[in-house]
């Protein structure tokens, strides 16, 4: 009771909740289950090593660094430590910085997969020192880690490297793909030095439409506003996917109206990446000026994909005739089940919460009728994935189902959210040898609270 009273306090300050989890879940581990995760740690096969690393990282906790790093010290296994520098990038713990530099200045003994899995280890953790490393590679030509390394570079580089990278545009002996990882790269850097090389590339119409696209995302991520005078013109092209890539980059613009009034002709637009785009930046800078024009495709658009990034834009801006629209159709018996997932997610991604009642109005229903036991289970993923406090009541009607699956899926939104109101049931289930799996599976996760 002391914890969660502290976690509460926590909460109040804003920061606290991550605290408090993260302490929960070292600290509230059973002796039991330490001692048994430590020896699998320092003694057990590779295989059952890397399966708990599997479990941690899913579950997003990351225990036992310094049985893991000493792990890693002893290992062979290109997999196990391919698995641990994964893990301890997902920590972003900086035990494996000296052992990354040391690799990255010589790579060639090392296998590639572990080279490249460093790599972004080091992007992660925004190790500079490993900037010039990768560079060096880059000018030494050891093409096998261009892509790695080119990454890197954009993540942990300067105005330099900007222009270093710059001299590889023109490059004869570049495949296409590496040519455009170029282009991405300098976008990622905002490297401005560049920009008149880039217009000219943007501007010239014999250029490969993929380089040409890319360049127009990289001059709009410099966030320079001439840009929005060079790109605009270019929206008038045939060429779909360009129009893509001139309505993303003008999304770096959101208070220019040129660039406000692109975005909403590429909601519009006859080809479905360039209206993914056009809903993708209204939504993001807040374009409530878009909204009906995202709720009409959130109706009519013949493409799926649109058609849910429009359900998830809408709740996202919070269009109140979108959002009634959203709620009518997650009780329509007529509706796709999968669309039906689709607004759900929404709704309870961004914590809507007339919204999330109704979804939890449906996931009720589905419990009464095993004909709908996919939505069933779909929903309940769904609520096992956010910590809600509101979830409480379904999770204990799921773990009150006579069905193996659906209890299963109630054990998970318990264990994402741990409500107290739920304990008792979630212990009466590991009490119940007649269980089965689930017996198990709940006795695990009180052993972790």
């Amino acid at each position: 009771m002391k914890k969660f009273l502290w976690c509460f306090v926590l909460l109040c300050f804003g920061t606290g909740l991550f605290f408090c989890q993260e302490n929960l879940q070292s600290s509230e581990v059973t002796e039991d289950t330490k001692e048994k995760d430590k020896e699998t740690i320092l003694y057990g096969l590779d295989d059952d090593i890397i399966a708990l690393l599997d479990e941690f990282t899913q579950n997003q906790t990351y225990f036992y660094l310094d049985e893991i790093f000493a792990t890693f010290e002893r290992t062979r296994s290109v997999a196990l430590r391919d698995k641990i520098i994964s893990y301890f990038t997902a920590a972003e713990d900086n035990r494996l910085k000296d052992y990354a530099l040391e690799v990255l200045e010589d790579p060639f003994d090392t296998s590639d997969s572990t080279v490249s899995l460093l790599f972004k280890y080091v992007s992660q953790l925004k190790i500079e020192e490993a900037a010039p490393l990768a560079r060096a590679l880059l000018e030494n030509e050891y093409m096998e880690y261009f892509d790695a390394a080119l990454t890197a570079l954009s993540e942990l580089g300067t105005g330099d490297d900007a222009l270093f990278l710059a001299e590889y545009i023109d490059r004869e002996d570049l495949t296409l793909v590496q040519r455009q990882s170029v282009m991405k790269a300098l976008g990622r850097l905002k490297a401005v030095e560049t920009w008149d090389a880039l217009v000219s590339i943007v501007q010239d119409e014999e250029e490969n439409s993929f380089i040409r696209m890319y360049a127009a995302e990289a001059i709009g991520a410099m966030e320079k506003e001439e840009t929005v005078d060079v790109l605009a013109p270019i929206f008038e092209t045939k060429d779909s996917l360009l129009r893509a890539s001139v309505v993303k980059a003008m999304g770096y613009y959101p208070q220019n109206e040129t660039a406000k009034a692109i975005i909403i002709e590429g909601i519009r637009d006859s080809h479905y990446k360039v209206r993914l785009e056009g809903i993708a930046a209204a939504k993001e800078h807040s374009m409530t000026d878009a909204a009906p024009y995202i709720f009409y495709r959130a109706k009519n658009d013949p493409e799926t994909s649109v058609k849910y990034a429009a359900y998830d834009a809408l709740v996202a801006l919070n269009y109140e005739e979108g959002v009634e629209y959203l709620q009518t159709q997650l009780k329509n018996t007529n509706f796709s089940d999968a669309a039906k997932v689709e607004i759900a997610k929404a709704f309870i991604k961004y914590n809507n919460g007339s919204g999330i009642n109704v979804v939890i109005e449906v996931a009720r229903e589905t419990l009464k009728d095993d004909k709908k036991k996919n939505l069933r289970y779909a929903l309940g993923k769904l609520f096992a994935s956010y910590e809600n406090a509101s979830f409480a009541d379904i999770c204990k009607e799921y773990l009150a189902s006579a069905d193996v699956a659906t209890v299963g899926t109630g054990l998970d939104m318990y264990a994402k959210n741990k409500f107290p109101s739920v304990t008792a049931e979630v212990e009466k289930i590991a009490a119940d040898e007649k269980s089965g799996v689930n017996k198990n599976k709940a006795q695990k996760i009180l052993d972790r609270e």
